[in-house]
């Protein structure tokens, strides 16, 4: 998107040769002003002029700054201001002045955008989750009913991709949740939390016949959001056991290192190739794969689980070589 709509076309502006005291004067009500020598622009003056240079008048305080044309694009001009230092710039179309354009309204634009998709993404996710929560009871009541095995084996598919998609769904709205809901903590003994995840996914385990081992050691309460944490623990315990081939083991184990809890998930499954390791935290990333068994995935799940723990302070990591097993530990501050 260029930056035609957040011109402002409605420019405070002031001859450059009054004094400094009406532009300061000028300035707690305009974001910028633009310096006039004849009735022509020459510049715009900012605080940052204000503040860097004493003089009487204001054609003195004015500095240089980059001009941008109204095609351009939101991140150059972004990019213009970050890298000349001022936050309002001029604005030319084929070098007739336009107007002025500020960072602050930039910024406000690109929020607003942004509270937008939230609120369409969440209303999507909402309107899908009866239609398929329906289609979900249709196939249970089909697969009672039905006699042939192929039949049978077509509903399993079709109930397996509706679980999917509610997979989806809650993961995009537990997405939203995570960064606009207030975090409710109360006291949990860690430990029986990573076992409860574990034991959680144990008819996951079975069917790829993994062994589980957990060190659990810490044996402490901490301060936490039970339900936002257990999900990111569940989240990376999941994925060990997408990742990982039949026969294969996984480790939960937990200590105390440096004042910090320190989780740690480990399998010795097929590991992340070193050149998607910096892409798999990223929402909706495009490193997701299939599973050993062609398990889904949605591209939500790291991204959540890291957003969770940065909400309680903590950090997670993970190692690889990108063959031999996967390890991500978690670091959470006592």
């Amino acid at each position: 998107m260029n930056i035609a709509s957040l011109i402002r076309y409605d420019y405070a502006s002031l001859d450059g040769y009054q004094g400094v005291h009406i532009a300061r004067g000028h300035m707690a009500i305009a974001n910028g002003l633009v310096v006039l020598d004849e009735n022509i622009p020459v510049g715009v003056l900012t605080s940052v002029d204000l503040a860097r240079k004493h003089h009487m008048i204001i054609m003195d305080c004015l500095s240089p700054k980059p001009t941008v044309d109204k095609a351009d694009k939101i991140s150059k001009v972004l990019d213009v201001m970050k890298g000349s230092g001022h936050d309002v710039l001029m604005v030319y179309d084929q070098q007739v002045f336009l107007g002025t354009i500020s960072q602050h309204d930039i910024l406000n634009h690109l929020h607003a955008n942004l509270n937008r998709q939230r609120l369409s993404l969440q209303s999507v996710a909402h309107d899908l989750r009866s239609p398929i929560a329906s289609i979900k009871m249709l196939g249970n009541m089909l697969q009672e009913n039905l006699i042939l095995v192929e039949n049978k084996q077509l509903v399993d598919y079709l109930n397996q991709s509706c679980d999917f998609a509610q997979k989806i769904i809650e993961d995009i709205l537990l997405t939203e949740q995570t960064f606009e809901e207030m975090v409710n903590y109360s006291i949990e003994n860690f430990d029986e939390l990573v076992e409860e995840c574990a034991a959680g996914l144990s008819t996951e385990l079975e069917k790829k016949q993994l062994v589980l081992q957990t060190n659990l050691k810490f044996g402490k309460s901490v301060k936490m959001d039970r339900p936002k944490f257990k999900r990111a623990i569940y989240n990376l315990i999941s994925n060990s056991i997408k990742f990982t081939n039949q026969h294969g083991k996984i480790e939960l184990s937990t200590v105390i290192t440096d004042n910090m809890l320190k989780l740690v998930v480990k399998d010795n499954g097929i590991g992340i190739p070193e050149n998607i390791q910096g892409q798999i935290f990223d929402k909706f990333t495009r490193a997701k794969r299939p599973g050993t068994a062609g398990e889904p995935t949605t591209g939500l799940g790291m991204y959540l689980t890291k957003r969770i723990v940065e909400l309680h302070d903590g950090s997670i990591q993970v190692e690889s070589d990108g063959k031999n097993g996967t390890s991500f530990s978690i670091f959470l501050p006592l």
